[in-house]
């Protein structure tokens, strides 16, 4: 009965809530990663319309960026967001990390929102008048007698907190100086690193890899231009804190170089959606783009993403398994008798018949919620690496 209840299960599993979709082109939004998912959130679109769209990209199992990518359409649960793009920011809380926070400017109000356990956006209290460039600084800054206009923070594993550069004319961010904040004993710390120091800009993002870099890519200059150096690696496990370049291809002209989003997953760092430059051009960019980040100093783009825990998790399914001698096999084989044979088929069938009809109702109870999965093709012109 298994084996035809798996048969059925398989095939039918490929056909059920699946509907083509393209992304569009976006800017301004937010990524949160959280359980093997990365939530992407608002943003604009096309005539500069504020959106708030809300969906995942599945980052659990392999994929590569010139097939389908894995989304799953969580729109219908974000109604409550106030439209948005360039003006919130998000992070991940709770005690066990199943919490997005999102903090959200619109105008001379914030609004705030909480997505707990997978299930719905929460409205929380919200403030007046004030301007955030992390979720971190929400913590800090009415308490501290802190420079204004930080750049956005990184929490480091130590639990510092790491402020990559200082804002200059309001928007600017020069890297020399690091501003580190001590979460154990409450003190500041302001370090000026060493190294190539990136050109000043804005609109860029900064992640921190698995072995404690800290990587810096994008941003326009004060013409609002490309900066010429897109790619910049912070080591913090060294004092004082080194800048360098790593060794990488041309960034692609489809690549987002301003108000995209960066973020690590294992080894690879994922950047989506953003503005990317068509000759004099800016386009929103409707694309996932991925650098991997596996090798210091030597970084490549690629376009097949695979989990960390992929070829561990088949080596234990496999090492554990047991596997029946073929005497064995043969003997039970030997004693059933032609009732039993045709008892397994009339049973396999009826367990086949029973899970086509579960599958159904629930495929049926699926798309009445509008939990579409949907495998998202890329855009073809959109790809260059």
């Amino acid at each position: 009965m298994s084996r035809y209840s798996i048969l059925f299960f398989v095939f039918f599993s490929q056909l059920i809530i699946t509907s083509s979709y393209t992304l569009v082109g976006r800017k301004g939004h937010t990524a949160s990663y959280m359980d093997n998912k990365i939530y992407f959130l608002g943003g604009a679109i096309e005539n500069y319309f504020e959106t708030n769209d809300f969906f995942y990209l599945d980052v659990s199992k392999p994929f590569n960026l010139d097939s389908t990518l894995p989304i799953v359409d969580l729109s219908n649960d974000a109604r409550k967001i106030h439209p948005h793009s360039s003006s919130g920011v998000s992070t991940i809380c709770g005690p066990n990390n199943d919490t997005i926070f999102l903090i959200c400017g619109v105008s001379k109000d914030s609004f705030f929102y909480r997505f707990i356990n997978n299930k719905e956006w929460v409205p929380v209290i919200s403030f007046d008048n004030v301007q955030w460039s992390s979720a971190l600084e929400y913590f800090l800054l009415p308490d501290l007698n802190i420079p204004n206009y930080l750049a956005p923070a990184i929490l480091l594993p130590d639990g510092r907190i790491a402020y990559i550069g200082k804002r200059i004319d309001d928007l600017w961010v020069n890297f020399r100086n690091i501003y580190i904040y001590d979460t154990i004993n409450g003190t500041w710390i302001n370090m000026s690193t060493s190294g190539i120091e990136p050109s000043s800009r804005a609109l860029h993002t900064a992640v921190l890899t698995q072995d404690d870099l800290i990587i810096i890519y994008g941003g326009v200059d004060s013409q609002f231009l490309p900066v010429p150096d897109q790619i910049s690696v912070l080591d913090t496990k060294v004092d004082s804190f080194t800048w360098s370049v790593p060794n990488i291809d041309p960034v692609p002209s489809s690549a987002p170089f301003r108000d995209h989003t960066a973020t690590i997953v294992g080894n690879y760092m994922i950047i989506a959606f953003g503005e990317y430059r068509n000759t004099t051009n800016d386009i929103f960019s409707d694309q996932i783009h991925m650098i991997d980040v596996s090798e210091k100093n030597n970084y490549m783009w690629v376009k097949s993403f695979t989990p960390n825990n992929t070829y561990t998790s088949n080596t234990t399914t496999e090492s554990t398994s047991t596997i029946e001698p073929a005497s064995a096999t043969k003997s039970a084989n030997a004693t059933k008798s032609p009732g039993e044979g045709l008892a397994a088929i009339i049973g396999g069938t009826t367990g086949g018949i029973a899970t086509v009809i579960i599958i159904i109702s629930v495929s049926y109870l699926l798309y009445r919620r509008k939990r579409t999965v949907i495998y998202a093709p890329q855009a073809k012109h959109a790809i260059n690496c």
